[in-house]
């Protein structure tokens, strides 16, 4: 019974975030996104063109643009430097210092932070999520760096703050085969 409160609350709020509004962003995005991958003619455009025996090729200037703006912002990999508030947290401030790099360089920040780079240029935005790997480090779990995809989160249409520091929720939804929902939750094979 708690169950199906909680999956209808979080069905309730998905349809609150998927509003006209989202979907019209996301729909004008992957046509930015598509178009600056080199997706620039529509089918109809296509045909058009070679019915008037005009060129059908694109020369894309975009992309070389958007390769440029993700070298300039991941040429270097950021440092973490965290720093104590007197003297005696220094220490303290040395460690945490070491685990962010950790983090950061076993989970491959700089490719996913590439990814997000990228994102930002071609979707309008990109994420980077902290998360916790239970299985990593032999079952004894692991702080891990992921990329989500951006047409996959869902945030909170009445937050207003540029870092959705105002959302009352933030959601992340994933369509996936059964096969696969299968194998991820195999004690759950009759429900799925």
């Amino acid at each position: 019974m708690a169950r199906t409160k909680k999956s209808d609350s979080v069905r309730q709020l998905f349809h609150l975030a998927n509003n006209f509004t989202r979907k019209q962003w996301e729909k004008v995005n992957q046509k930015g996104f598509e178009f600056a991958h080199d997706e620039q003619l529509t089918t109809e455009e296509k045909r058009s063109l070679e019915e008037q025996g005009m060129p059908t090729f694109t020369i894309n200037r975009i992309l070389p643009v958007v390769e440029m703006l993700n070298f300039y912002a991941t040429d270097n990999n950021p440092r973490w430097q965290a720093v104590g508030v007197d003297g005696s947290d220094s220490d303290v401030a040395a460690v945490m210092s070491d685990l962010t790099d950790y983090i950061w360089n076993n989970s491959n920040g700089s490719s996913l932070y590439n990814n997000a780079i990228n994102d930002s240029v071609t979707k309008s935005i990109g994420y980077l999520l902290v998360s916790v790997d239970k299985d990593a480090d032999n079952g004894m779990g692991e702080v891990v760096l992921q990329q989500p995809e951006p047409f996959d989160i869902y945030v909170d249409p009445k937050s207003r703050d540029m870092l959705f520091s105002d959302a009352s929720f933030i959601m992340i939804r994933k369509v996936l085969p059964k096969n696969h929902l299968v194998r991820l939750f195999p004690d759950h094979k009759r429900k799925i």
